[in-house]
């Protein structure tokens, strides 16, 4: 039974890739599912085997399993699988951003769920219709948050989070991540006080050049961490990414964005202009802006967390309105 729907079961088959963080993630959980294919990595003609591989993988699957549904991210394996066999195929996301997997992925769809600061135009032009983009009042973390009711203290802790960011993602501009800068960053962290900083990596080779280059500076932790639990216990989350950044904006952490590959919708429309994170577009800004927030994390904490509560008061439960909305919605 799906928590919030509590009128309607299903019976949920869950399939991931050979990930290394995936793997580890799913270690801590309990959960029932299916590795089919492994992740491609970075080399363009990599990710193509993979992808090809996992097709066929995911075809053996589903083809005998009598599946009414099936959900992803935005998976062109999973869309097209299921488009081949004639399962009707949902998406849900917030990362219109990642145009290699969407153009490939959502115009075989036949519903996508989005948070409301995600215009639909930014769906509509890979091709799916306006009718098909159903947008709730929410961010996607609050799906778990809502669910994890984790306390932020308000008291400093003297802890700086690091999040590193995915050097292997199509949209991703090699040298302009926060790797790039960090040695930098580290630096000046430490110079404020007695900082402890936490580099949180997302790839086992990325977490063999972390531990190679700043071992002596920072923590690298050798396994997958809890990372809402984490977060909750930082004073500031410095992310070269989106879901931790947007987890600790939820949460009322403070937290810069440095992610100048892409766009971010979420964070142009929402994040940035209601202050619950602050945008750094280049590393000189991030420099000056963590500089700031730590000279004056105390009040930074606890004006963080009131506009937090004050934001996330007015959110909808993304699970019990996506689950709500499915069997009306996908055969129209």
């Amino acid at each position: 039974m799906v928590e919030g729907v509590p009128s309607k079961k299903f019976e949920i088959a869950v399939t991931t890739r050979d990930y290394s963080e995936l793997n580890k993630f799913l270690a801590r959980q309990r959960l029932t599912f299916t590795r089919l294919g492994k992740h491609g990595g970075g080399d363009l003609l990599e990710k193509l085997k993979a992808s090809i591989a996992r097709e066929n993988e995911l075809i053996s699957f589903a083809k005998d399993g009598n599946f009414d549904y099936s959900f992803s991210f935005i998976s062109p394996e999973a869309a097209r699988v299921s488009f081949g066999l004639g399962i009707p195929h949902i998406i849900c996301s917030d990362s219109p951003h990642a145009r290699a997997p969407s153009k490939l992925a959502v115009p075989l769809s036949n519903l996508l769920f989005t948070p409301f600061p995600i215009l639909r135009e930014r769906w509509t032009q890979y091709g799916l219709e306006a009718k098909r983009v159903m947008r709730y009042h929410a961010l996607d973390p609050w799906a778990w948050l809502n669910r994890a009711k984790v306390k932020v203290p308000k008291e400093v802790k003297g802890k700086v989070m690091i999040r590193l960011e995915e050097w292997f993602a199509s949209y991703f501009r090699h040298g302009l991540g926060v790797s790039s800068v960090l040695g930098r960053l580290i630096d000046e962290i430490h110079k404020l006080g007695d900082f402890e900083v936490t580099l949180v990596p997302r790839y086992d080779d990325q977490r063999r050049w972390a531990e190679r280059e700043f071992s002596k500076k920072a923590l690298v932790p050798n396994d997958a961490i809890d990372g809402v639990e984490g977060i909750s216990q930082t004073d500031l989350l410095i992310g070269g990414g989106a879901t931790m950044t947007q987890e600790a904006a939820l949460m009322g952490v403070p937290n810069i964005s440095y992610f100048p590959s892409a766009e971010l919708d979420v964070f142009s429309n929402y994040y940035f202009p209601k202050r619950l994170s602050i945008e750094a577009s280049n590393q000189s800004d991030l420099i000056a802006e963590t500089v700031e927030v730590l000279k004056n994390i105390e009040k930074e904490k606890e004006a963080f967390l009131v506009r937090a509560k004050k934001e996330t008061a007015k959110f909808e439960d993304p699970v019990s309105y996506i689950f709500s909305n499915i069997s009306k919605s996908t055969r129209k």
